[in-house]
């Protein structure tokens, strides 16, 4: 009979597990003993556990199924937490195996115990509120349905982290293995949504004078790319998206809008609020802050019509109020009401006209070169109009949290759908430093490039030695403004003077790259950068980019931002929905 833990790996195994991101120690010997023996899924040694649940995340997101990360009792299981926190409010599929000492001494002081009691922490219940299931094996017989709870819980429904605690007894223990593939305990189907209202909503998009579609990461999460470009294309209706649901549509496409909301583009927001658009159609969003530009009314006008489809039912009438609301899976909703669409002929509408109108006045995209001017200090927004001119179509790049936000959502062009990754609603700074490791483990035929600034790679930029480690081709564009510069242009935006948000000594990151074994270059202008993208595009190897950019530029999405903080440190009146 096998032990525990060569059931969950089987199990693992069996739904096309390659790779378990991690950081070892004592209790977690037995899985790492383990997985030697197996060989079939290879462990990947991180910097730290929370890198090790940012590439799970990443591995998860590129490959379409679950990522696995792993972390030893005590701070191995606390460090990952936020990465975890992080895929699980994205939807991501990831499961976080933690060790856990031997049963036998829970309680009685040994080190690192987590077990809960006697001042320790209790990690499968700090798991509980970031997760969609936190549990711990109690006993070794239950290892066969415990893990297929697991993955059935990480994968169906809406996708979520899960976390499983393994005590380091236990999973030595003999567990029954009935034989039976682990497919057969989870379903790959989703809900289709109601028919006749699906029917129903066709006809009203059919009818609309100028619809537009409002489009999220739930597109992403779904797949439902080519779904989503096949209505869009069949009534001619423009497509804007949230930052996070970039590259959900080809912004090539002549209906794309570009990003609504934080670090969104002037057009999408210009058609989005115009009196005239009769008929929104909102799929797959939670419609949060970053996403609606602080919960502004006008995207849900009293004349409008508002269709909401979302998988989840309590998202729908959430924020805005909604006529018409669907639960269900957006690809499975948008392949039956692309079918109901077949047929019906669009009301004459002038959705395309206005848009080239809009076109004439508001550039949908821009060039380097005219953006950069004759400034002497490179802009951080020409550097990204460059990178569209520079990096293939299928590119993934992975975005991390701060003024890079606002830089790519306006100014990077995703040419192909499902090309483009935020994680913001944890908004954990450091995340794309590893994430990109991941995605790249999980895609090595395509480029992937990271876009950090400084004060993300002072928080997991040693992750690079992982890439380095085990030559992993990632390129980072590091954007060095020599401190935190989003909280830094925030505060003075909001007061006038910026505290502790840049650094007396700042940070040489080609230097402390090329000292984790990465080849890395410092560049200070448009020409420099580009030369150093295309060489390390066509060197293959891990290669930092080290820009050095302007504190001072300011995204137009920031002053929105601290429009939206002001009301709520009650400066002045928040603004009320309709």
């Amino acid at each position: 009979m096998p032990s525990a833990i060569h059931v969950l790996l089987q199990a693992l195994e069996e739904i096309g597990v390659k790779h378990i991101f991690g950081v070892p120690g004592g209790p977690l010997v037995p899985l790492f003993e383990a997985l030697a023996e197996r060989q079939h899924i290879q462990p990947v040694l991180a910097k730290h556990e929370e890198g090790a649940a940012f590439m799970a995340e990443g591995y998860a997101r590129v490959r379409g199924g679950l990522g696995v990360c792993c972390g030893t009792s005590g701070p191995g299981a606390t460090n990952a937490l936020t990465g975890i926190a992080s895929a699980n409010s994205d939807s991501i599929p990831v499961l976080a195996l933690t060790a856990q000492v031997a049963t036998s001494v829970f309680g009685k002081g040994g080190l690192q115990d987590s077990s809960s009691g006697n001042r320790t922490a209790d990690v499968v219940d700090m798991y509980r509120s970031a997760t969609k299931l936190s549990l711990m094996l109690q006993n070794s017989q239950q290892m066969q349905h415990m893990a297929r709870r697991m993955i059935r819980t990480a994968l169906t429904g809406r996708p979520g982290a899960v976390h499983l605690n393994l005590p380091a007894d236990i999973v030595k223990q003999p567990a029954p293995d009935d034989g039976l593939p682990t497919t057969h305990f989870f379903t790959r189907s989703t809900s289709t949504g109601d028919l006749a209202a699906i029917q129903k909503v066709a006809r009203i998009l059919r009818d609309a004078k100028r619809p537009a579609i409002f489009a999220g990461h739930g597109i992403s999460v779904s797949r439902a790319w080519p779904q989503l470009q096949r209505v869009a294309e069949t009534l001619q209706i423009p497509v804007a998206t949230t930052l996070k649901g970039k590259s959900a549509f080809p912004e090539r496409h002549p209906l794309s809008l570009g990003v609504f909301g934080f670090g969104g583009h002037p057009l999408a927001e210009t058609y989005l609020y115009a009196e005239d658009v009769d008929v929104l159609l909102i799929i797959g969003t939670s419609l949060g802050e970053f996403q609606t530009n602080g919960w502004d009314p006008r995207l849900a006008l009293s004349h409008r019509t508002i269709i909401q489809i979302d998988l989840d039912p309590l998202a729908i009438g959430n924020i805005y109020p909604v006529n018409h609301g669907i639960v269900g899976d957006a690809k499975a909703v948008l392949k039956v009401l692309a079918a109901a669409l077949t047929g019906l002929v669009p009301a004459s509408r002038g959705s395309v006209s206005a848009l080239d109108r809009l076109r004439k006045t508001i550039p949908r995209y821009y060039n380097a070169k005219t953006l950069q001017g004759e400034a002497s200090l490179l802009k951080p927004q020409a550097l990204v109009a460059k990178m569209n001119e520079v990096l293939p179509d299928n590119t993934l790049l992975f975005v991390d949290n701060g003024n890079c936000l606002s830089w790519v959502g306006q100014f990077y062009e995703a040419r192909r759908p499902g090309t483009v990754f935020f994680a913001t609603n944890t908004a954990s700074m450091g995340y794309a430093v590893a994430a990109s490791i991941g995605g790249k483990i999980a895609a090595p035929d395509k480029p992937v490039v990271a876009l950090l600034g400084d004060g993300a790679f002072g928080m997991h930029g040693i992750e690079v030695h992982t890439a380095a480690d085990y030559n992993i081709p990632v390129i980072w564009v590091v954007l060095n403004n020599g401190g935190h510069g989003m909280v830094y242009n925030g505060e003075k935006l909001l007061n006038g003077v910026s505290y502790l948000t840049t650094f007396d000594k700042p940070l040489n990151v080609s230097g402390i790259a090329n000292a984790a074994g990465v080849s890395a270059v410092r560049t200070t202008s448009l020409d420099k950068f580009e030369d150093s993208l295309r060489q390390a595009i066509d060197a293959r190897v891990p290669c930092v980019i080290e820009a050095m950019v302007d504190l001072e530029e300011v995204p137009r999405s920031l002053q929105q931002r601290a429009d939206t903080l002001t009301a709520f440190f009650g400066k002045q009146k928040e603004r009320a929905l309709v």
